[in-house]
């Protein structure tokens, strides 16, 4: 399943997909309508381009402003409506080993490097774009991001394949288009012509930081895991023996088990050093889920009303 918006990274997804597997393969294209008639042009070009390359192309409809969340921005919800969207497509066309493939490319890995960076992150920001995640128990590829995004634009211009431009995307009041079209360009044309690629190296070597790093933490937190009294229950003195960023990195393993928002590195830090003391303690992280610490355990509980955030 190509997810395909109209852009040029995605049509050239589609153009090589086509071109070079030789498998079955259909399109998903999500309009969120949020660009009033043009949201419906892009969605009328995909359909037409998917139909030129003989490929069925599923096309949907979905109403952000209806269904976000409290609390949630516009891009957001957009973001997590598509994924919801193009997971039960795939699944009710491939069942559930479908494949997806997204058309992310080289500055998009080097542009969410910097950004991470720049507002705050560790290892796991650094690395950016990932090449494979999971959402839904569904696997996400993105074959692109050894490409640059003029390198594919060039192969659909010479043979002549249009695509759509998101007029969006020149907005630079978004923090994301200003690094794409302000910062990245001064600072190539300023510190290093080669930023781009510097940056996105950077982040495939923080990728084998990260793995090694993830390897860990699930090791460290199988030692002080118990048998479950709530959604996950740790052992206070085992817990009380590791140092104080090992037990942090206990506590984002435990936030990815339970599929709750990663904790800032300050707050992180924070509740590894309540976990070090001997006093009880309430924790409140965010996704409803509240950490209390025991005289012999940590538990970590999920309550029925959903956080805002």
């Amino acid at each position: 399943m190509l997810a395909v918006s109209g852009g040029g990274d995605s049509v050239a997804l589609l153009w090589l997909f086509k071109n070079f597997f030789g498998g079955k393969i259909s399109v998903v294209h999500v309009n969120h309508g949020i660009r009033e008639n043009d949201s419906d042009i892009d969605e009328n070009f995909v359909v037409n381009l998917a139909s030129s390359f003989g490929v069925e192309a599923v096309h949907k409809k979905v109403s952000v402003p209806e269904k976000k969340f409290k609390g949630e921005s516009i891009e957001a919800a957009a973001r997590r409506l598509r994924i919801e969207t193009i997971c039960e497509t795939a699944e009710k066309i491939f069942g559930k080993n479908s494949k997806i493939f997204l058309g992310h490319n080289r500055d998009d890995l080097a542009e969410t490097v910097l950004f991470n960076i720049l507002r705050g992150t560790g290892i796991r920001g650094s690395v950016g774009i990932t090449e494979c995640t999971e959402h839904n128990g569904l696997k996400f590829y993105r074959p692109l991001l050894g490409l640059r995004r003029d390198f594919l634009r060039e192969i659909l211009r010479t043979r002549n394949i249009e695509w759509r431009e998101d007029k969006t995307n020149e907005d630079d009041t978004y923090t994301r288009n200003f690094i794409r079209l302000k910062l990245l360009p001064l600072i190539e044309s300023r510190i290093n012509s080669s930023a781009v690629e510097h940056l996105a190296a950077f982040g495939e070597d923080m990728r084998l930081i990260r793995n090694l790093e993830d390897e860990q933490s699930r090791e460290l937190l199988k030692m002080c895991r118990e048998a479950e009294f709530s959604d996950l229950t740790l052992n206070r003195k085992i817990l009380q023996n590791f140092t104080n960023s090992e037990r942090a990195l206990i506590i984002r393993e435990a936030g990815r088990i339970l599929k709750i928002k990663t904790l800032s590195r300050e707050r992180c830090e924070k509740l590894a050093d309540l976990t070090a003391k001997h006093s009880d303690f309430i924790f409140q992280w965010c996704g409803g889920v509240t950490v209390k610490g025991m005289k012999d355990r940590i538990i970590f509980e999920r309550s029925d009303e959903k956080d805002a955030n």
